[in-house]
C-alpha cells in the first residue's frame, strides 16, 4: 500500500474573488492570509486516512463588529479534533475492525467535539446554521481487502481502479444540513459504507476544496504515472487551473490518496 497526501491553502485569487462578491474588499485586504481550517491525518500503521474541513465563519459578522478573522480558526481546530478523535477511536478498534463500527468511530469523533463546542456554547460567527464551530469530514479505514469509508456533508470518498476509471464517489451531500459540530443527531446523515479493493485500486480522501480536481480528467491521468515528481506536478497543475477558475480550483484543499498494492 501506498499512500500520497497534499494540503493545499486558499490562493490569492479565490479570496480576492470571495472578497468582491461580498463587498468584503476592506476588511479581506490584498495581504490577508486566510488561516488553516482543512486537516487531514495519514497512518501506515494501522492504514487510517482522515481529512475535515472547518466551516469558514462569518466574515460579514465579524466586519460588522470590527474584528479579525480567529487565527487560529475554531472551525479548523474542530477539524483538527475530528481528526485526531478518528484516529484515536480506530486504532483500539482495528483488529476487529468491521462495518457496523464506522457509526461508532464517528459518534466518538463527534463527541471529541461536543466536548470542545460546549466549553464556548453558540455563537453568531460560526458561520452554519447551527450556530457551533463546525467542519465537514471523511475518513477510510483499510483492513484486509476491504475499505470501510464514512463522510458527512462535502467531504469526499473516491474509489478509482488501476487505470483511474471511476467505481464509486460519495455524494457530498448536505442537504439536510448536517455537519461534525458535536449534535448527536448529526449521525443521522452520515453517509458510509465498505468497498471491496482489488490491486492497484486507488481510494481518494478529501476535501470540498479537490472537488473539481478529482472531478477532472486530466487531474486524474496525473496518478497514472509513477514518479517521485507528482507533488511538484499536482503543483503545476493547481497553478494553471487556479489562473483559469480560482473559484472552482483555488480554495483551501487536503487530499489523500491510497494505491491498494
Amino acid at each position: 500500500m501506498k499512500t500520497f497526501s497534499v494540503l493545499e491553502q486558499a490562493t490569492k485569487e479565490v479570496i480576492q474573488h470571495f472578497a468582491k462578491e461580498r463587498n468584503l474588499t476592506e476588511y479581506v485586504t490584498e495581504n490577508y492570509r486566510h488561516p488553516q481550517e482543512d486537516y487531514l491525518i495519514v497512518s501506515d500503521t494501522p492504514p487510517i486516512f482522515v481529512v475535515s474541513d472547518g466551516v469558514t465563519l462569518n466574515f460579514l459578522k465579524l466586519a460588522e463588529s470590527n474584528k479579525k478573522y480567529p487565527d487560529p480558526s475554531p472551525a479548523g481546530e474542530v477539524a483538527k479534533i475530528f481528526c485526531e478523535a478518528v484516529l484515536k477511536s480506530v486504532k483500539v478498534k482495528y483488529t476487529t475492525f468491521n462495518a457496523e463500527e464506522i457509526i461508532n468511530v464517528f459518534k466518538e469523533a463527534n463527541n471529541a467535539v461536543a466536548d470542545y463546542n460546549k466549553k464556548i456554547g453558540k455563537t453568531d460567527i460560526s458561520g452554519n446554521k447551527t450556530g457551533f464551530y463546525s467542519a465537514t469530514g471523511s475518513f477510510v479505514i483499510i483492513r484486509e481487502n476491504k475499505a470501510y469509508w464514512a463522510s458527512i456533508c462535502d467531504s469526499f470518498v473516491a474509489h478509482f481502479d488501476k487505470d483511474m476509471n471511476l467505481k464509486f464517489m460519495s455524494t457530498g451531500a448536505c442537504t439536510p444540513y448536517a455537519v461534525i459540530n458535536g449534535e448527536s443527531e448529526m449521525v443521522d446523515h452520515l453517509g458510509r459504507g465498505v468497498l471491496d479493493l482489488q490491486r492497484g485500486d486507488r481510494i481518494f480522501v478529501f476535501t470540498d476544496g479537490f472537488e473539481h480536481y478529482v472531478k477532472n480528467h486530466d487531474f486524474q491521468r496525473l496518478f497514472l504515472e509513477r514518479s517521485d515528481d507528482l507533488k511538484d506536478r499536482i503543483a503545476k497543475f493547481s497553478g494553471k487551473m487556479n489562473s483559469e477558475d480560482s473559484e472552482h480550483y483555488g480554495h483551501e484543499r487536503s487530499l489523500i490518496v491510497i494505491v491498494f498494492e
